[in-house]
């Protein structure tokens, strides 16, 4: 058998007390449950670890270990209780957040300045990827997902629509001419993206639209996309928030293509964490702030 806390706890009362009888008024039992807990972790342990003489008892070499062991695990207990505590309460530490790459520029340049000078004890990691993160695992504190998650355990925070046009460079469509539908894409160089990226439904949308045999360009991230229809490279598909700032890209269409809802995702066990909650409602409230910007409607 294994032994557990509650053991232990046996050993700490008897040093404390000096007695059977102390013991069991300190833990609140009576004095047989106090020999019978000692006598299962002797069990357990197999070592003597008390002499008694009456009503007094003297420690062996093995009890001694043992009330030290026991001494340690009350300090890592005590230790546990402030941390979390403190976690509640106290806005420092680090905070992982997982965003795919296309916002890290702007997070990091209009959101984290402003969340460090309030809050100088908090560190914030941006992780950038396309793949998802295992919140459960603890890869990351905090995701930025296009999906609402379907596990119930996670909390998820409306953040904002992000639209998606289909974009060229104004020296491109004035060389090439400006589509007129959808089916007119097929008479233009497109840039589409990777296998990898398809997980994103707009990212994948322009394979429809491909004409047989036509060449195409493929890229795996939406920065060289944008830098290459920049370049009078030809069309592409684009968040509005990327391509939208950059001089002489046009929306080919007036309408999106596609608007995905925007998620903060997070374990249901970091919703009372203080520094958690901090940078949630530092997202949502950049999000909510931009939320035109990131829809396509302020232009």
């Amino acid at each position: 058998m294994t032994p557990v806390w509650d053991d232990f706890k046996v050993l700490l009362a008897l040093s404390r007390g000096g007695s059977v009888a102390a013991a069991a008024r300190e833990l609140q039992i009576d004095n047989s449950t106090v020999s019978r807990r000692l006598a299962a972790l002797e069990d357990a342990l197999g070592a003597k670890l008390l002499i008694r003489g009456g009503r007094e008892f003297t420690w062996t070499a093995e009890g001694r270990s043992a009330l030290e062991s026991a001494e340690a695990m009350e300090a890592a207990a005590a230790m546990a209780v402030r941390a979390v505590r403190t976690a509640k309460v106290d806005v420092k530490g680090t905070v992982r957040i997982s965003v795919s790459p296309a916002f890290l520029p702007i997070l990091m340049r209009e959101m984290l300045p402003g969340v460090r000078r309030a809050h100088p004890e908090l560190d914030i990691e941006l992780g950038g990827a396309y793949h998802r993160v295992d919140l459960a695992k603890g890869d990351a504190d905090i995701a930025l997902r296009m999906a609402h998650p379907e596990q119930p355990d996670f909390v998820a925070r409306r953040a904002f629509d992000l639209g998606w046009f289909v974009y060229a460079s104004k020296g491109y469509l004035d060389a090439h001419g400006c589509p007129a539908s959808f089916e007119e894409l097929s008479q233009h160089r497109l840039i589409l993206y990777v296998e990898a990226m398809h997980t994103v439904a707009p990212l994948r949308w322009m394979e429809a639209h491909r004409g047989m045999g036509q060449q195409v360009l493929r890229v795996d991230n939406l920065e060289i996309a944008c830098q290459t229809i920049a370049a009078d490279g030809g069309v592409t598909v684009l968040p509005c928030f990327i391509a939208d700032p950059v001089p002489g890209l046009l929306r080919v269409f007036p309408d999106p293509i596609a608007v995905n809802t925007a998620w903060i995702v997070y374990h249901e066990t970091a919703r009372d964490t203080a520094r958690i909650r901090v940078v949630v409602d530092a997202l949502l409230a950049f999000f909510h702030a931009n939320e035109a910007m990131f829809s396509g409607a302020t232009r």
